[in-house]
């Protein structure tokens, strides 16, 4: 009897146990980290965007152009999907709002949920039309 009781007290093998019990919450940790920094590259993406179109515009006066330029800031990524661009003047002497609208699904979500897990990203420029 006594035997197995100092076989009991002696903790072989008890540092094993605690790593994998708490490494399911690593990986969950770093999951959501993950998550954090494809969120933050989506918002930034869709800001420079936001930016470099109303640029475009303001130099070219050119919807189409500008929409070019949102679109290939944005690029073919899998964080961020560019939905569409819209430019609306606000005064006569060549004020205009630029508004891009985009969607960033979530990075772990099985791609059937993919489209309704999405986050609608929106950003709006306000900018002067240079004149010539």
């Amino acid at each position: 009897m006594k035997k197995w009781t100092l076989k009991l007290r002696e903790e072989n093998g008890a540092i094993s146990l605690e790593f994998l019990g708490i490494l399911p919450f690593f990986f969950m940790f770093f999951l959501i980290l993950w998550q954090v920094i494809a969120s933050g590259y989506a918002v930034y993406t869709i800001h420079t965007a936001a930016n470099e179109g109303a640029k475009t515009f303001s130099i070219t006066q050119d919807i189409d152009e500008a929409e070019d330029t949102v679109i290939d800031v944005m690029g073919s990524s899998s964080v961020i999907n560019y939905n569409r661009m819209d430019v609306t003047y606000l005064t006569s002497n060549g004020q205009f709002e630029l508004e891009v609208e985009g969607k960033h699904p979530l990075i772990f979500v099985p791609d059937q949920w993919k489209s309704s897990t999405a986050i609608d990203l929106e950003e709006t420029t306000v900018s002067q039309v240079l004149v010539k």
